[in-house]
């Protein structure tokens, strides 16, 4: 979307998602950060995926975060069907690798 290169999407890479990850939580607890963030949070992938994962350390099962995983899963499908429409829009893309 934003490289002509797999060089350059690798040396983007650090600049999407160190920010997202700060923003989701990952590097701090979200309670620490002003509730505008907080709110924010809850729209990156990452957010969903740690409180998932610390629910499932607390001893929950599966079918209580059905909703996490449909989340998740939501996340992934948008992303999907934005690389698949970006790559059908780019006529270089034979040319990336």
């Amino acid at each position: 979307m934003f490289a002509n290169s797999s060089a350059s999407a690798g040396a983007l890479q650090p600049l999407i998602t160190v920010p997202t990850c700060m923003l989701a939580g990952c590097f701090w607890p979200v309670e620490l950060m002003p509730a505008f963030l907080q709110r924010a949070a809850y729209f990156m992938p990452q957010r969903w995926a740690l409180d998932l994962l610390v629910k499932l350390q607390e001893g929950r099962s599966f079918g209580s975060l059905y909703l996490h995983l449909l989340i998740l899963l939501a996340f992934a499908l948008a992303f999907f069907l934005l690389a698949v429409y970006k790559f059908s829009r780019n006529q270089q893309s034979g040319q990336f690798v």
